[in-house]
């Protein structure tokens, strides 16, 4: 009787390959990568000044409130912090936790994501999210983040679909810049177990993904002068070696 040949290092190699692909931001961005990241950092300072870049940068655990419950009015409430937090003003954008199942854009007036979507509209623009969001309060503060931005660059009309075909990886540079970043970078990839309970399947978020936003982060922290940050401390450990990395790059 003939038995299957494993290869466990092809299978390893593989599962490499993937990981590499899902750390990877989603489309190419124009220049390359660092270039890229540079040049639309610089551009989100001119647009929204120094001032906003040097703010102390978010913690987790400093701005999520203790005894979060994972219910919609405390995700309303983080909601609300991360608006103030990137200058959105109040009643801006409408806010909803009633998205399902939604697909890529398909409306140049509207931004559609697997749990978030901004939609444009006559009456006033809406940011609409999926409810199980709640219960992750990272993930929900990225994701609204990102949402946000939309709303800040495309509704606020500093770009255009046309002007910037790149929006969402610069959506994902603005959360960054906002200092939003350790959430946007710590939400960008985890593994979770799989719905069949045998071992773990990975879960990828956004646009830029885990090593660009490393790589972000330290541009950012490199235009706010800081050489060893304090805060990097609260990244995933995979992202926090990438930016030191880059960071003493930098500044070399």
């Amino acid at each position: 009787m003939m038995h299957p040949v494993r290869n466990p290092i092809g299978a390893l190699r593989r599962a490499q390959q993937v990981r590499a692909r899902l750390k990877a931001p989603t489309q190419r961005l124009p220049g390359g990568r660092r270039r890229w990241i540079r040049a639309s950092m610089d551009w989100l300072i001119s647009e929204f000044g120094q001032e906003a870049l040097r703010r102390p940068i978010v913690v987790p655990a400093q701005f999520v409130p203790a005894g979060y419950d994972g219910s919609l009015p405390a995700a309303e409430e983080l909601c609300a912090r991360v608006a103030e937090r990137m200058g959105l003003a109040a009643g801006q954008c409408v806010l909803g936790f009633g998205l399902a199942g939604a697909q890529r854009a398909a409306s140049r007036g509207t931004v559609l994501e697997s749990h978030g979507r901004w939609v444009r509209g006559s009456a006033g623009n809406e940011i609409h999210l999926a409810p199980e969001l709640a219960t992750d309060p990272v993930a929900l503060v990225a994701i609204y983040a990102h949402e946000v931005g939309h709303e800040l660059l495309l509704g606020g009309g500093r770009i255009t679909f046309a002007h910037r075909p790149d929006h969402e990886p610069l959506t994902d540079l603005l959360t960054v810049f906002h200092g939003l970043g350790i959430f946007t970078a710590n939400a960008a990839y985890e593994r979770r177990p799989h719905p069949s309970g045998r071992g773990k399947q990975p879960l990828a978020r956004g646009y830029l993904r885990e090593t660009a936003l490393a790589e972000a982060l330290a541009y950012y922290a490199f235009r706010r002068g800081e050489r060893r940050p304090d805060w990097d401390k609260h990244l995933d450990p995979p992202v926090r070696r990438v930016m030191r990395n880059q960071l003493a790059v930098l500044h070399r």
